[in-house]
């Protein structure tokens, strides 16, 4: 008996799940505009990176070489986002850069899966005059919005020193790196940019959503409105999880006094 009871449940919390996903799809159409599955390879290849293997302090920029294919897209990735895995075959080895932290860990690569995430953010937000980045990374997002003539202004926030001195000069000319953290840049700074594309968080989980997007995106809206344009990195693959979470009748401590079992109209509105 209770076999069967469990059973049950297995099967009542599988069709339950089934429906989430059905409406958070819908409701992440609703919210994102679904391009290409991939770009052409010109258009994000080959790496700009030439960066030695150097360290500071805890920071330290590696390089590593990947053998016969690499993700376009990978598959949690194409699973977060509703579209299908994509692989590159490789004919030849491939030098990859590496961000770490002794602490942290991985927090970047040029691996053609994250060349291709920032080509298709600036051909999707069409980046132009002012631009604030949050977060310095490898420098890859400043090289590809230096290569774009609209561009007037690169002002970069990074909160590592370390960071700043091993990827600093190796950036663009004219990139302005300012050592900061991006919260409190936002909260200081008066002058206001026409876009922010921001990407100071390692996860992309959508505790990462609540706890480290939402509140930046929250003090540009308070300070500037609706006008400058905001891109945060991975936000689609976090909002996948959420809109889930918002479709679902279950609930946990993140989303405490939302009402359960959004429609996708609901849950594409809340986002």
């Amino acid at each position: 008996m209770k076999s069967a009871h469990a059973s049950q449940q297995n099967t009542d919390m599988l069709a339950e799940w089934a429906r989430s996903r059905e409406v958070a799809a819908e409701a992440f159409n609703l919210v994102f505009n679904q391009p290409d599955e991939h770009l052409p390879l010109e258009e994000f290849w080959p790496s700009p990176l030439n960066i030695a293997p150097k360290q500071s302090g805890r920071i330290s920029v590696t390089h590593r070489i990947v053998l016969d294919s690499t993700p376009i897209i990978s598959s949690r990735q194409a699973f977060l986002r509703g579209v299908r895995p994509v692989s590159l075959k490789l004919d030849q080895p491939l030098l990859i850069h590496e961000l770490h932290d002794v602490d942290a860990g991985l927090w970047m690569t040029d691996l053609p899966e994250e060349l291709h995430q920032i080509a298709m953010m600036v051909r999707e937000v069409k980046p132009r005059r002012r631009v604030l980045m949050g977060g310095l990374g490898l420098g890859l997002v400043a090289h590809f919005l230096a290569r774009r003539p609209a561009v007037k202004e690169i002002v970069v926030v990074e909160r590592s020193a370390h960071v700043i001195k091993l990827v600093k000069p190796h950036l663009p000319a004219g990139v302005r790196v300012v050592w900061d953290n991006i919260a409190q840049y936002l909260k200081t700074h008066r002058a206001s940019f026409d876009y922010y594309l921001l990407a100071t968080w390692q996860g992309t989980s959508e505790s990462t959503w609540w706890g480290e997007v939402m509140p930046l995106k929250r003090i540009i809206r308070r300070r500037w409105g609706a006008r400058p344009i905001t891109h945060c990195w991975a936000e689609d693959i976090m909002a996948g999880q959420v809109l889930e979470k918002l479709a679902s009748p279950r609930r946990n401590w993140l989303y405490e006094g939302l009402p359960p079992s959004m429609s996708a109209q609901e849950a594409a509105f809340f986002l």
